[in-house]
C-alpha cells in the first residue's frame, strides 16, 4: 500500500552533488528503507535547509512511512523556496492529502498549481477532475477533463480519458433523462393528488348540502307536526266550550221545569 501511495507522488528531484548525509539517506530510500532514510534526510536539512532536493525526498520518506500530514508540511515548506520544484511541492502535497482522504485540502493544493500557473498545471488539472470524479461531480469532472487535454494534448492518457469522457457524459444524458421522467411522474401525481383532494372537497360540500337540507326537511316536519298537534288542541278546546254552553242550557231547562212545577 505505502508503494502504492508513493506512486501517487511525482518524484522529480535534480540531484545537487553535495555527498553525506543526503546521499546516505537516498541510498536508503532507493532500497525502500524509508524510516532509515528519514533519519539521514532530517539531518541532511539542517544542512542544507535551502536545497529543494532534500526536502522532496524527506516528504517522500514520510510518504511511505504513512506519515501523509508531517509530508504535506515538508512539501509546503519546500514550496516556500519558490524554486523550480514549487510546482512539484504543492502537487505532493495535494496527492499526500488525497492518500488520507481530505479532499478539500487536496484540491487546494492543486489549486495552487493552477492559480499560480506552474507547469504542473495540466498534472493538476488531471488530479482534479480524479478528485471530482470520487466525489460523483461528473460534470465538474468532465470539465477539468477537457481543460486537461486542452493544457496537453498529447498526453499518454488522452485516449484513456476521452473514453472516460464518453461514458461519463452518456451517464449524465441517462441520469438526466431519468431526472426528466421523474419530474414529468411527480407532476403527474402532484396533479392527480391535486384532483383527489378536488374532488373529496367537493364530496364533502355536496354530503354538507344534503346534511343541512335533511336538517331542515327534518324541522319542518317537526314543525309542522308540531302545528298539527297545536291545531288538535285548538279543537280540543272549542269542543270542551261547545260542551260547557250545552251543559248550561241543560241546567237551565231543569231549572224552568221545577218552576213550572
Amino acid at each position: 500500500m505505502k508503494k502504492q501511495i508513493a506512486f501517487l507522488i511525482l518524484l522529480v528531484a535534480v540531484s545537487s552533488g553535495f555527498a553525506g548525509t543526503f546521499e546516505e539517506g537516498k541510498e536508503f530510500f532507493m532500497n525502500d528503507q524509508p524510516a532509515e532514510a528519514a533519519v539521514y534526510f532530517e539531518k541532511a536539512l539542517s544542512e542544507e535547509p535551502s536545497n529543494e532536493n532534500v526536502y522532496m525526498y524527506l516528504g517522500m520518506s514520510y510518504i511511505q512511512n504513512g506519515l501523509a500530514e508531517k509530508a504535506v508540511s515538508i512539501f509546503t515548506k519546500g514550496a516556500e523556496l519558490k524554486g523550480p520544484q514549487e510546482g512539484r511541492f504543492y502537487l505532493n502535497a495535494g496527492n499526500a492529502y488525497y492518500s488520507i482522504n481530505r479532499m478539500e485540502d487536496a484540491l487546494y493544493m492543486y489549486d495552487k498549481v493552477i492559480e499560480e500557473n506552474l507547469p504542473e498545471k495540466s498534472r493538476a488539472m488531471l488530479n482534479r477532475a480524479n478528485i471530482y470524479m470520487k466525489q460523483e461531480d461528473y460534470s465538474g469532472a468532465v470539465g477539468l477533463y477537457k481543460e486537461y487535454l486542452d493544457a496537453d494534448p498529447r498526453s499518454e492518457q488522452k485516449e484513456k480519458i476521452l473514453q472516460l469522457i464518453a461514458l461519463i457524459e452518456t451517464k449524465m444524458a441517462q441520469e438526466a433523462a431519468e431526472a426528466e421522467r421523474l419530474a414529468a411522474e411527480a407532476e403527474r401525481l402532484r396533479l392527480e393528488e391535486e384532483k383527489r383532494q378536488a374532488d373529496a372537497a367537493a364530496e364533502a360540500e355536496r354530503l354538507r348540502l344534503a346534511e343541512e337540507q335533511r336538517k331542515a326537511e327534518e324541522a319542518a316536519r317537526q314543525q309542522a307536526l308540531m302545528n298539527e298537534i297545536l291545531n288538535s288542541l285548538s279543537n280540543i278546546g272549542e269542543e270542551t266550550q261547545n260542551i260547557a254552553a250545552e251543559s248550561e242550557t241543560i241546567i237551565q231547562e231543569d231549572e224552568e221545569s221545577d218552576i213550572d212545577d
